[in-house]
């Protein structure tokens, strides 16, 4: 199942507070697009019927039925990926593919935004 670091579950925290998302628990979603590559997309959202829902560090995520293949075994850490320039990095562990999330300016394997909802 989905995992997070204690860094990435402290990120999730301070920007749910930012964004008055605080009652709210973290939808995680993937899925391969066009190209093949696999894209993770994270937002704050409440709890439907067929979500499966997992609580790290005290952080709720919520993650559906048609994105859990791609999420077993995925841990989203926080990461400086640069000086001053920090993202999530989704790592799966049996690929080396996956960073994106909030503050991610790059694409490919894995881009995705933080904080929308709906």
């Amino acid at each position: 199942m989905i995992s997070l670091t204690k860094e990435a579950a402290d990120q999730i925290r301070s920007a749910a507070e930012q964004s008055g998302a605080g009652n709210m628990a973290l939808r995680v979603a993937a899925r391969v697009n066009d190209a093949g590559m696999l894209e993770f997309g994270m937002g704050f959202d409440d709890e439907r019927n067929n979500d499966a829902a997992v609580d790290v560090w005290g952080v709720t995520l919520l993650v559906n039925a048609q994105s859990a293949p791609y999420l077993d075994d995925v841990t989203i850490d926080f990461q400086e990926v640069s000086p001053g320039q920090a993202r999530f990095v989704f790592m799966k562990a049996s690929a080396g593919c996956g960073t994106g999330g909030c503050g991610s300016s790059g694409g490919g394997c894995g881009s995705g935004g933080c904080g929308s909802h709906g």
